[in-house]
C-alpha cells in the first residue's frame, strides 16, 4: 500500500527514494514551466525538469518521471481523476505573477520575492488563498458557461474570459458569429449607457442639481 503525505504528521519531503532533491516553490514553478514550453521538444522538457529537480545525483530516466510527477501533485488530496478532467489552464506564472505575489504578501505576510518555502507550502497555500484579484481572475477562466446564463450575465462572462485569456488565439478563434454580435452588441449597450451618465453629469453640473 503506498504511502500518504500527511502535512500534520510528516515532515516536508527533501528526497525522494533517498536523491536529494531541490524542494523551493521557484524549483516546482520553473519545472511546470519547462513541461509547458512548447519551444522546447518533450525529451528536452523532460531533462530540464530532471535537472531541476535533482541538483545532485539523478535516478533512472522511468524513476525520475514518477519523482516530477510526485513532486508536481503529492502535495494534492482530492480526486486528481475529476482535476484532470477540466483541462482549461487558470493559472500562467508569468502572467499572474503579481496578483499572486500581492496576495502572499497581504494575506500570508509572505514575500516571495525574498523567502524560500516548500513547494508543497506554496502549493497549498496558493489554493487556499481568501478573493482576491488573482482567485476572482482564475474564477473567470474556469468558468463554464450555461444555457441557466441570463443572456447579460453570459455575455459578461464572455468578456472577461477575453479579456483574462492565457490563449488570446485560442480565444478568439473559439466564438461563433452569433457569440461575436452578442459580444458587439453589449460593448455598444456599456458605451450607449456610459455616453448617457456623461450627459447627465453634465446636466446636473449645468443645473446645479
Amino acid at each position: 500500500m503506498e504511502q500518504k503525505f500527511n502535512i500534520l504528521l510528516d515532515a516536508l519531503p527533501e528526497e525522494w527514494n533517498g536523491y536529494p532533491i531541490d524542494s523551493d516553490f521557484q524549483t516546482g514553478i520553473l519545472i511546470q514551466m519547462a513541461l509547458s514550453d512548447q519551444d522546447l521538444s518533450q525529451a528536452e522538457q523532460f531533462y530540464s525538469a530532471c535537472d531541476l529537480l535533482f541538483p545532485e545525483e539523478q535516478p533512472q530516466s522511468n524513476e525520475a518521471a514518477e519523482a516530477i510527477i510526485w513532486f508536481l501533485h503529492g502535495w494534492f488530496t482530492d480526486n486528481m481523476e475529476k482535476v484532470k478532467e477540466d483541462k482549461e489552464p487558470v493559472t500562467d506564472w508569468q502572467v499572474d505573477q503579481w496578483r499572486i505575489w500581492v496576495a502572499f504578501k497581504h494575506q500570508y505576510g509572505i514575500d516571495l520575492n525574498k523567502e524560500q518555502i516548500h513547494f508543497w507550502e506554496f502549493m497549498a497555500l496558493l489554493s487556499n488563498l481568501e478573493e482576491c484579484s488573482y482567485t476572482r481572475i482564475a474564477d473567470i477562466r474556469g468558468k463554464k458557461l450555461t444555457g441557466k446564463m441570463s443572456a447579460a450575465e453570459r455575455e459578461a462572462y464572455i468578456r472577461a474570459k477575453a479579456i483574462y485569456a492565457l490563449d488570446n488565439k485560442a480565444q478568439t478563434t473559439n466564438y461563433t458569429e452569433e457569440e461575436k454580435a452578442k459580444i458587439d452588441a453589449f460593448d455598444e449597450r456599456k458605451r450607449k449607457a456610459a455616453e448617457k451618465r456623461k450627459a447627465l453629469e453634465v446636466f446636473r453640473e449645468f443645473t446645479g442639481e
